[in-house]
């Protein structure tokens, strides 16, 4: 049987688990360091009979914690801002190469059908959207 674990040492493997979290980010290991933390501070005002229970304790307090705020934590970490995205590539002349729409110094992908097109050919590029850029066929240019 596992002797009576010092306080100490239930706050220093607590905060160890949740510096480890920061390495992993598995957002379980955090909480079960919290359990830890909170068994460690209770041991401080109540005496435990054995370590084996301390240890259950932490454990079973950290699964709780991570299975009621699990959820909660990862829409936290994931939100998303609200400010719009702002659009760098805009439309403007562009060249065919190798098949590919080479505009400002940066080759695109179209859905449009460029085998109608030579290397070379200049088109209209009207904007670039999803990372392809939509082209119409300038005339005269």
């Amino acid at each position: 049987m596992i002797d009576n674990i010092e306080y100490s040492y239930l706050l220093a493997f607590g905060v160890l688990l949740i510096a480890l979290e920061m390495l992993l980010f598995s957002f379980f290991l955090f909480w079960i360091g919290l359990g830890f933390i909170l068994v460690g501070i209770l041991n401080i005002f109540v005496t435990f009979d054995s370590g084996v229970a301390q240890i259950a304790l932490s454990l079973s307090v950290g699964l709780l914690l991570a299975f009621l705020l699990r959820d909660w934590s990862m829409r936290l970490v994931n939100r998303t801002q609200n400010t719009a995205e702002i659009k760098t590539h805009k439309g403007g002349i562009a060249t065919i190469k190798n098949g590919s729409i080479f505009l400002n110094g940066t080759y695109w992908q179209s859905d449009d059908d460029l085998s109608t097109y030579n290397d070379g050919d200049r088109v209209e590029v009207i904007d670039i959207v999803n990372n392809r850029a939509v082209i119409k066929k300038s005339e005269g240019v």
